[in-house]
């Protein structure tokens, strides 16, 4: 049986992808079906493609990478939901790789979701703290905004 991945693991897999995307251009996304447990937005790929990532953080489970057009990508990891970074093409092509990021660094990052409960979405310019996902989250326990 498959686990929810906790915090923890949704932290461990953002510092796994922390270096391989920071100042780094994505060259081209694949969009690999229409939906995962939500559909993709309109233009996902074509939105992603070109734009620099300036950073990837984290807000309770879900993942945001910023993006240099002031739009940023968020993650969820679902239930069975991971990433996996590549030098060079994605090795491994099956059925449950639903996207793969192509970058102008030469890696490849992957996402493989077997289940379908991930997520991803594209958030316009200051739009972060409103997303419907985020909203309700009280601050992070680790962060200067958590106080007594």
């Amino acid at each position: 049986m498959t686990a929810v991945p906790e915090l923890p693991e949704v932290e461990s897999v953002r510092r796994m992808l922390e270096p391989a995307l920071v100042g780094v251009r994505i060259d081209a996304v694949e969009v690999r079906r229409a939906n995962l447990r939500i559909p993709f937005p309109p233009g996902f790929g074509d939105r992603l493609t070109g734009r620099h990532v300036t950073a990837v953080t984290r807000r309770a489970k879900y993942l945001l990478a910023a993006l240099s057009s002031g739009e940023t990508l968020l993650v969820h990891l679902g239930m069975s939901g991971d990433f996996r970074v590549e030098s060079g093409t994605a090795s491994d092509q099956g059925k449950h790789d639903h996207v793969v990021f192509v970058l102008a660094s030469g890696q490849t990052v992957t996402f493989n979701d077997p289940r379908r409960f991930g997520l991803m979405d594209l958030i316009a310019l200051g739009g972060v703290d409103a997303h419907p996902a985020l909203e309700p989250l009280g601050p992070e326990p680790l962060s200067a905004d958590f106080d007594a």
